[in-house]
Protein backbone atom coordinates (compact mmCIF):
# COMPACT_ATOMS: atom_id res chain seq x y z
CA UNK A 1 0.00 0.00 0.00
CA UNK A 2 1.38 3.71 -0.48
CA UNK A 3 2.74 6.18 2.44
CA UNK A 4 -0.25 8.11 4.27
CA UNK A 5 -0.34 11.49 2.19
CA UNK A 6 -2.37 14.31 3.38
CA UNK A 7 -4.06 16.13 0.65
CA UNK A 8 -3.79 19.22 2.34
CA UNK A 9 -0.11 19.36 3.41
CA UNK A 10 0.41 22.29 2.19
CA UNK A 11 -2.37 24.21 3.29
CA UNK A 12 -1.54 23.08 7.06
CA UNK A 13 2.18 23.46 6.99
CA UNK A 14 0.88 27.65 5.70
CA UNK A 15 -1.77 27.60 8.36
CA UNK A 16 1.23 26.57 11.12
CA UNK A 17 3.28 29.34 9.63
CA UNK A 18 0.40 31.49 10.09
CA UNK A 19 -0.22 30.61 13.37
CA UNK A 20 3.00 31.62 14.31
CA UNK A 21 3.09 34.74 12.55
CA UNK A 22 0.02 35.64 14.86
CA UNK A 23 1.84 34.75 17.94
CA UNK A 24 4.92 36.65 17.43
CA UNK A 25 2.98 39.56 16.38
CA UNK A 26 0.99 39.24 20.00
CA UNK A 27 3.92 39.03 21.72
CA UNK A 28 5.52 41.62 19.91
CA UNK A 29 2.25 43.81 20.64
CA UNK A 30 2.33 42.61 24.41
CA UNK A 31 5.83 43.80 24.98
CA UNK A 32 5.36 47.20 23.66
CA UNK A 33 2.35 47.64 25.64
CA UNK A 34 4.66 46.75 28.81
CA UNK A 35 7.48 49.18 27.69
CA UNK A 36 4.95 51.87 27.67
CA UNK A 37 3.17 50.99 30.68
CA UNK A 38 7.08 51.51 32.24
CA UNK A 39 6.90 54.40 30.83
CA UNK A 40 3.61 55.36 32.42
CA UNK A 41 4.97 54.47 36.23
CA UNK A 42 8.46 56.01 35.34
CA UNK A 43 6.14 59.26 34.56
CA UNK A 44 3.97 58.71 37.48
CA UNK A 45 7.11 58.41 40.18
CA UNK A 46 8.63 61.78 38.67
CA UNK A 47 5.35 63.49 39.26
CA UNK A 48 4.91 62.15 43.10
CA UNK A 49 8.63 63.12 43.51
CA UNK A 50 8.34 66.57 41.84
CA UNK A 51 5.54 67.02 44.20
CA UNK A 52 7.43 66.64 47.05
CA UNK A 53 9.73 69.80 46.17
CA UNK A 54 9.41 72.61 48.77
CA UNK A 55 9.76 76.10 46.29
CA UNK A 56 12.02 78.27 47.82
CA UNK A 57 10.86 80.98 46.03
CA UNK A 58 7.83 82.52 43.52
CA UNK A 59 10.09 81.71 40.69
CA UNK A 60 11.06 78.40 41.52
CA UNK A 61 6.74 77.88 42.30
CA UNK A 62 5.77 78.80 39.17
CA UNK A 63 8.64 76.89 37.44
CA UNK A 64 7.97 73.61 39.46
CA UNK A 65 4.07 74.35 38.44
CA UNK A 66 4.93 74.09 34.77
CA UNK A 67 7.11 71.08 35.45
CA UNK A 68 4.28 69.40 37.28
CA UNK A 69 1.54 70.68 34.07
CA UNK A 70 4.11 69.21 31.69
CA UNK A 71 4.53 65.93 33.66
CA UNK A 72 0.18 65.27 34.21
CA UNK A 73 0.12 65.78 29.97
CA UNK A 74 2.96 63.41 29.91
CA UNK A 75 0.69 60.96 32.20
CA UNK A 76 -1.92 61.31 29.94
CA UNK A 77 -0.28 60.75 26.96
CA UNK A 78 1.18 57.28 27.97
CA UNK A 79 -2.32 56.54 29.16
CA UNK A 80 -3.43 57.10 25.59
CA UNK A 81 -0.59 55.05 23.87
CA UNK A 82 -1.05 52.38 26.45
CA UNK A 83 -5.00 52.40 26.15
CA UNK A 84 -4.09 52.09 22.31
CA UNK A 85 -1.72 49.68 22.45
CA UNK A 86 -3.49 47.44 25.05
CA UNK A 87 -6.47 47.79 21.88
CA UNK A 88 -3.88 46.61 19.55
CA UNK A 89 -2.56 43.70 21.71
CA UNK A 90 -6.26 42.38 22.21
CA UNK A 91 -6.79 42.11 18.44
CA UNK A 92 -3.54 40.81 18.21
CA UNK A 93 -4.16 38.51 20.47
CA UNK A 94 -7.48 36.92 18.94
CA UNK A 95 -6.05 37.15 15.49
CA UNK A 96 -3.61 34.58 16.97
CA UNK A 97 -6.56 31.93 18.59
CA UNK A 98 -8.21 32.11 15.17
CA UNK A 99 -4.81 31.27 13.40
CA UNK A 100 -4.51 28.55 15.74
CA UNK A 101 -7.86 27.42 15.54
CA UNK A 102 -7.95 27.13 12.35
CA UNK A 103 -4.45 25.25 12.26
CA UNK A 104 -6.13 22.85 14.64
CA UNK A 105 -8.93 22.33 12.60
CA UNK A 106 -6.30 21.10 10.05
CA UNK A 107 -4.70 19.15 12.39
CA UNK A 108 -7.39 17.15 13.33
CA UNK A 109 -8.58 16.61 9.62
CA UNK A 110 -4.88 15.26 9.15
CA UNK A 111 -5.27 13.10 11.98
CA UNK A 112 -8.66 11.41 10.60
CA UNK A 113 -7.29 10.89 7.77
CA UNK A 114 -4.22 9.11 8.89
CA UNK A 115 -6.59 6.90 10.81
CA UNK A 116 -8.89 6.26 7.69
CA UNK A 117 -6.06 5.14 5.71
CA UNK A 118 -4.81 2.82 8.41
CA UNK A 119 -8.16 1.26 8.51
CA UNK A 120 -7.54 0.79 5.35
CA UNK A 121 -4.17 -0.79 5.20
CA UNK A 122 -5.49 -2.88 8.03
CA UNK A 123 -8.25 -3.77 6.10
CA UNK A 124 -5.66 -4.65 2.99
CA UNK A 125 -3.35 -6.74 4.81
CA UNK A 126 -6.14 -8.31 6.15
CA UNK A 127 -7.47 -9.64 2.70
CA UNK A 128 -3.77 -10.26 1.55
CA UNK A 129 -3.68 -12.83 4.53
CA UNK A 130 -6.83 -14.58 4.29
CA UNK A 131 -6.71 -14.55 0.20
CA UNK A 132 -3.08 -16.51 1.51
CA UNK A 133 -4.77 -18.51 3.59
CA UNK A 134 -7.20 -19.51 0.99
CA UNK A 135 -4.78 -20.39 -1.43
CA UNK A 136 -2.78 -22.87 0.97
CA UNK A 137 -5.82 -24.19 2.01
CA UNK A 138 -7.16 -25.14 -1.76
CA UNK A 139 -3.35 -25.83 -2.30
CA UNK A 140 -3.78 -28.54 0.78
Amino acid sequence: MRRFRFRLQKVLEYRALQEQWAKEAWLEARALRFAAELELERAIREKARAELILPANVEEMQALDLYLEKLADDIEAHRAIVDTLLLEEETAHDEWVDARRNHEVLCRLRERARKEWELAKGREEQKALDDWTNSRREAS
